[in-house]
């Protein structure tokens, strides 16, 4: 069950990072009506551009210690997996509900969060 949760956060992490690259991130830094952050438009450009893909590699993080509780379960792993359903199911309902569900992470997060608390329930 964890693995194919770590698959859904490696699919929608290089969505993320690659299609929100292409169709917003570009687009939106040729804007030349930037705020300025840390002194420089070239800084929001970065802060932004790095702060889009520091979300995908949290998930990627996250989806490697999903593999490694599936192979060697540990103590604290059934508090790890309900933390882990509220964050993916919180993060599903805003995506779901702010988006009006036109913001796909919905379909992978909800799933996360269902696979995360029926492993938690059987420990």
């Amino acid at each position: 069950m964890l693995l194919i949760a770590a698959t859904l956060l490696l699919a929608v992490s290089a969505m993320h990072s690659i299609v929100g690259e292409i169709r917003l991130l570009r687009p939106l830094l040729r804007l030349d009506r930037l705020p300025v952050i840390l002194g420089s438009p070239e800084m929001t450009r970065t802060t932004i551009r790095v702060a889009w893909h520091l979300t995908s590699l949290i998930w990627l993080g996250m989806a490697a210690l999903l593999v490694r509780l599936q192979q060697t379960p540990m103590d604290f792993a059934a508090c790890f997996l309900w933390v882990m359903t509220a964050i993916f199911t919180a993060s599903g309902l805003v995506a779901l509900v702010a988006s009006h569900g036109r913001h796909l992470s919905w379909v992978f997060f909800l799933p996360v969060a269902a696979l995360c608390a029926r492993f938690a329930s059987g420990l």
